[in-house]
């Protein structure tokens, strides 16, 4: 019993709540193609949904019936928004005409490294 309502409410909200209720509507799908069948003998199942489905829907004679196939109009649309507030970042945009100064100091040593790939690796030396 427990399975069988859990199967129940699953189905009643997939019918309610998505597009599954345009799955009801394949009979008419099924009488429709006969219809299309008895004027025009030739016509086959991809041709038939070709007309229906492919491109635009054009009003010929029987429009009314062509709009009570499924999946033709769009019934249930659900729209979900996130809201999230994001603190607010003051930006203050200063103006670049300032000129940095620096200060290069100069040094006369002797044992001053000289840093460059090659000179890495050095033996140790004494003061």
């Amino acid at each position: 019993m427990r399975k069988i309502s859990c199967i129940l409410f699953t189905t009643l909200y997939m019918l309610c709540f998505s597009e599954m209720h345009q799955f009801l509507k394949i009979p008419v799908l099924i009488q429709h193609y006969t219809e299309h069948q008895q004027q025009n003998p030739g016509i086959g199942l991809l041709d038939f949904l070709a007309i229906h489905y492919d491109g635009l829907f054009e009003k010929d004679a029987d429009y009314q019936r062509d709009q009570q196939l499924p999946f033709r109009d769009v019934d249930c649309m659900a729209f979900n928004f996130t809201i999230c507030e994001c603190p607010a970042i003051d930006i203050v945009i200063s103006p670049q005409n300032f000129v940095e100064k620096r200060k290069f100091i100069l040094r006369n040593e002797v044992n001053a490294s000289v840093i460059s790939t090659s000179d890495i690796f050095q033996p140790p030396r004494c003061a």
